[in-house]
This record gives C-alpha cells, structure tokens and sequence, in this order.
C-alpha cells in the first residue's frame, strides 16, 4: 500500500492532467462550453509536467493555451454573426494553404532554437507537436471542422514520444485523445450535416 501511495505522489500531477484532459476533450466534443474552463485545469497542471520532462516547446505550448483557451471561450459564446454562439465550419482552402506554410516555418524555426540553445529533448519532433497543436487550437476555436482531424495525428505522434519519455499516464491519455478525437470529428460532421440541413 505504502508503495502505491507513493507512486500516487509521484505522479499525482499527471494524474490530474489526464483526468482534466479526458473530460476536457469529451466535453468538446459535445460542443459544452465547459470544455474551455476544464481545459484551462488541464493546461496549467500539463505544464508543470512537462517542464519537469524538459520538453520546453511543450512547455510553450501550454502557456499559448492558456491565452487560447480564454480566446476559444470567447468565441464560441460570442464569435458567430452579431454576437451569436458560433457554428460548426468547413476549413476554407486559403485557411490550409497559410496553415501548412505557418506549420512548416514554425516547426522548423523552433525545432532549429530549441536545439540550438537548450537542452530540450526531441527538439524538432516536440516542435512539430507545439506548432501544429497551436494551430489546431486555433481551429478548434473558430469550430472548424477538420482540426479533429490534425488532433488525430498530433495525438499519435504525442504517444510515441510520451512512451519513449516513460510518461506513461499521458502515453495513456493522448492514446485516449486519438480515439476521441476520431469520435469528435464523426459528432461534428453529423452536427454540421444538421446545421446545414436547418438553414
């Protein structure tokens, strides 16, 4: 028992994030305004574990979703025509267009800064995981509906480098991230078939 309580106090922050981050990502999928206050819950507490993991662009990438996430709960109380709660939409073919050119830079750019001048672990994979996860947010925030689909792939590039880091309860919750995100990304096409059926 005592070893128990001891692994528990070990990794009680990760414990927590994983719990917050299930929820967060449930509770996004179900298009509840809930998600973004149990997201903040789970970014500050992953922050800390990531900066214990040294995964710096992770570390970065958590504080971007704070600011993200008071800015996705603005929008989608407020970020539709006049004011309105906002609606589920495609991603338009510019959008792609900047988002893979911003992506690419991006990820390069820090992979090259973290590598250069800390001690970051997997500077260019991690980077490549804070960059596009930025961007994804930022989709998520203007309820566009593809950016399940670029969670889908961050959160299985996610759980490769959580197991090679030996983080094991986030191996196990961006693995759960993955499905759920595939789950996400079939209520949203349905949601936005409705949507679209009602106008």
């Amino acid at each position: 028992m005592q070893t128990v309580f001891n692994w528990l106090g070990l990794h009680y922050l990760e414990i927590s994030a994983f719990i917050f981050g299930v929820l967060g990502v449930w509770l996004t999928a179900k298009q509840s305004i809930w998600c973004w206050p149990v997201g903040l819950a789970n970014v500050a507490l992953s922050l800390f574990v990531f900066f214990f993991a040294r995964l710096y662009a992770d570390v970065l990438l958590q504080v971007f979703y704070l600011v993200m996430t008071l800015y996705g709960w603005y929008q989608w109380l407020w970020g539709g025509e006049k004011k309105s709660k906002l609606s589920i939409r495609k991603i338009k073919k510019l959008e792609i267009l900047w988002l893979v050119i911003i992506g690419i830079v991006g990820t390069l750019l820090m992979g090259w800064l973290f590598k250069s001048y800390t001690n970051a672990s997997l500077p260019f994979i991690d980077s490549f995981v804070a960059v596009w996860g930025i961007l994804a947010t930022w989709a998520m925030a203007k309820k566009i509906m593809e950016h399940w689909i670029a969670w889908i792939f961050i959160d299985l590039i996610c759980v490769a480098i959580y197991t090679y880091k030996e983080i094991y309860f986030f191996t196990a919750l961006y693995f759960i991230f993955t499905l759920m995100a595939v789950a996400g990304l079939k209520l949203w096409m349905k949601d936005y078939r409705n949507q679209a059926s009602a106008v």
